[in-house]
């Protein structure tokens, strides 16, 4: 059984993080208004946006990965680890003056190659992108650090420093420029620009800010890997956009990166459990033994449950809640390959039983073939998926290629699995949800009753299967409730009792 400080931990980070999210929720309605902004142009703004991550990948050079296992490392020596911290604080600013440059030579070739419409105002916005990336780049590494600190109120208070200036900043010039990439463009430019103010005043503060070379091999030889990696993982992530682009057309762009914008919501809780407990699961690495082992299973059960449950809900829901702000019928037709696309998430929750003992154990060059063959996969099948199938070529490509992934991922790491890993549970079971969903989302033709009625006998029959699998876990997480409930009932009582 998870302790209840697992829940409480998550709860915090994952509330705090999620708000970047709802500012892109809440931001939907506008960008969907297309007397606001056309769909041509929220088609142009998903490719700035994939450079933006692209470049925000490339600067962090999987530094904020490294921060949070040198955190672990030397954590009973606290000054050699301000001093590894401030060095890690100085490579990012480093890493973000080469990008900056590098663009500031090149920005014209990928306003040729990439940019569609591309107008005056074009370089303006891939410089304005290249910023945005270097600034989230550095409060990412932020964050991680934060959590390994236990600073929730921080890291609370940073996201919503993030949700509050992005919201204003690109409502208000969306008003005052309408049918421009203004408001868009420069909201999340100065709202990144904000955090990043924050991220790197409080980073300097407390750690202070260096270049040390004795810390450059290390990091090298951990960061490099990732770094590779990184960049495979964009293609993953976003090729499928540029794919789209030429073989049909903007409008189709700005439709599937909406599909993908509704799994947002979704992934960001999986993410947040994930990093709430690599604290947790990085100490029972470190501990060993048998029962650490068995602890560590828990903790996969735990999050592979919890996702089972929030995705057939997620799919249910947003359908359902979403059409109430995005008015356009155009907009609608998202919802036909949402499904899809959410199911994929559930392959997650096994990627975990690979990463955490690969990240632990810095074997990270085990990424650069698995991400490097997923992604000539993701390119080459895309290709043809989206010529032949349309937007239901590209989603049924990211499901598939995450199922590639899996295989590489035991290929290469099955030595490093956790050997007390319920493969019933936390393996199968995903497996075969990802199958039910994709197949039932293939009898949805369009937005309807029909649509809301499949996705409803979904949830009822994901949950039934999850229910009789998980039912020891259930029953104990209810005896858990309930002996909480009589303590709290019990202190109320006997303040009741005092008080009179």
């Amino acid at each position: 059984m998870i302790k209840k400080d697992f829940f409480k931990s998550s709860l915090v980070y994952t509330i705090s993080a999620g708000l970047s999210t709802a500012a892109s929720f809440l931001l939907l309605p506008f960008y969907t208004n297309t007397h606001l902004l056309t769909v041509s142009d929220f088609g142009a703004l998903s490719l700035y946006l994939g450079l933006s991550l692209l470049v925000q990948l490339v600067t962090s050079f999987g530094l904020d990965y490294y921060v949070v296992v040198s955190y672990h490392e030397l954590s009973d020596k606290p000054a050699e680890l301000k001093s590894k911290v401030a060095s890690l604080n100085g490579y990012l600013i480093v890493a973000g003056l080469i990008i900056t440059l590098s663009f500031l030579l090149g920005g014209n070739f990928i306003i040729d190659k990439f940019i569609p419409n591309a107008n005056p105002a074009s370089f303006r916005y891939v410089m304005m992108s290249v910023f945005t990336g270097i600034f989230n780049a550095h409060f990412r590494f932020y964050n991680n650090l934060l959590i390994q600190q236990a600073r929730p109120q921080t890291y609370f208070w940073s996201n919503l420093l993030n949700f509050v200036t992005t919201v204003l900043f690109s409502l208000g010039i969306l008003k005052m420029f309408p049918l421009t990439l203004e408001g868009p463009m420069w909201g999340r430019f100065l709202s990144c620009l904000c955090i990043f103010i924050m991220s790197f005043s409080d980073v300097t503060y407390n750690f202070g800010i260096a270049f040390q070379r004795k810390f450059l091999k290390s990091a090298w030889l951990f960061c490099a890997p990732l770094m590779v990696t990184t960049v495979f993982q964009w293609v993953l992530s976003y090729s499928d956009r540029y794919i789209i682009k030429p073989l049909l057309f903007n409008g189709e762009v700005a439709i599937f990166d909406l599909a993908v914008r509704f799994t947002m919501l979704l992934s960001l809780v999986l993410d947040s459990l994930t990093t709430a407990i690599t604290p947790k699961i990085f100490g029972l690495m470190k501990s060993g033994g048998e029962n650490a082992a068995a602890e560590i299973n828990k903790y996969y059960s735990g999050i592979n449950m919890v996702a089972l449950v929030l995705i057939p809900l997620n799919i249910l829901i947003l359908p359902l809640i979403l059409p109430l702000f995005i008015k356009d019928p155009k907009y609608l037709t998202a919802f036909l390959y949402f499904g899809i696309i959410c199911a994929g998430l559930i392959t997650r929750t096994i990627q975990n039983l690979f990463l955490f003992p690969v990240f632990y154990l810095k074997k990270t060059s085990i990424f650069i073939p698995i991400n490097g063959i997923s992604a000539v996969v993701q390119v080459v099948l895309g290709y043809f998926m989206v010529k032949y199938f349309k937007l239901y070529g590209a989603a049924f490509t990211l499901n598939i290629v995450k199922l590639v992934m899996l295989v590489l991922y035991f290929i290469w790491c099955r030595d490093l699995l956790n050997p007390k890993i319920n493969k019933q549970k936390i393996v199968l079971l995903p497996i075969i949800v990802l199958f039910v969903i994709s197949f039932a989302e293939l009898f949805i033709t369009k937005y309807g009753l029909k649509m809301h009625l499949i996705h409803l006998m979904e949830l009822i029959a994901i949950a039934g299967v999850t229910a009789v699998i998980y039912w020891n876990e259930l029953l104990e997480l209810a005896k858990w409730g309930i002996k909480q409930g009589r303590i709290t009932l019990g202190n109320l009582n006997a303040n009741g009792a005092e008080e009179s």
